[in-house]
């Protein structure tokens, strides 16, 4: 899957997160704003990342990333940690429409009906997830996605216990 070009939708568009879940510094020119046509983003019913949601006419902003490595998109799909199918889109960058693979929403996972913003996660949710997301990260190479689903549930317990503002699951693009 080297060189394999993706697109996030959701927290994986904050370069801090990004760099969190890759473990490493992304050079910004692989990174460049798209939109995909006839989705838009709902935040989960439950919890604060979004899920792609098909509707005629809207526009979803995504984010394209190109020249990841294999171990980026490993840690990737760790941190998607198995909710979300990894599935090819045609995207358009404002120049042209290309093929990116995305990941689609799986079974089972229901929406608010309210549209998610980046701006908007990243002024309530980025600063209390990003130590969460990097703790979760440490945990990579480490533990089954099963095993690492318990690991983020006892993360955010842990938080919880800590804080009296309850943070939403955030896992996610």
């Amino acid at each position: 899957m080297l060189g394999q070009r993706l697109f996030f939708f959701g927290s994986l568009m904050d370069p801090d997160v990004l760099e969190t879940v890759t473990g490493r510094a992304i050079d910004q020119t692989q990174l460049r704003p798209g939109i995909l046509e006839g989705y838009r983003c709902e935040r989960e019913v439950k919890e604060s990342y979004p899920v792609l949601v098909p509707c005629p006419g809207g526009k979803a902003t995504v984010m394209i990333a190109e020249g990841l490595s294999e171990t980026d998109v490993d840690r990737i799909l760790f941190y998607e940690t198995g909710e979300y199918d990894l599935v090819p889109f045609t995207l358009d960058d404002g120049n042209s429409k290309l093929e990116a693979l995305g990941f689609a929403t799986g079974e089972g996972i229901k929406t608010s009906g309210d549209i998610w913003r980046l701006n908007v996660w990243q002024t309530t949710e980025k600063a209390a997830f990003l130590p969460l997301a990097s703790a979760f990260m440490d945990a990579y190479g480490k533990m089954s996605i099963p095993e690492a689903l318990k690991y983020w549930d006892q993360l955010t317990e842990e938080f919880e216990e800590k804080n009296t503002r309850p943070l939403k699951r955030g896992l996610s693009h």
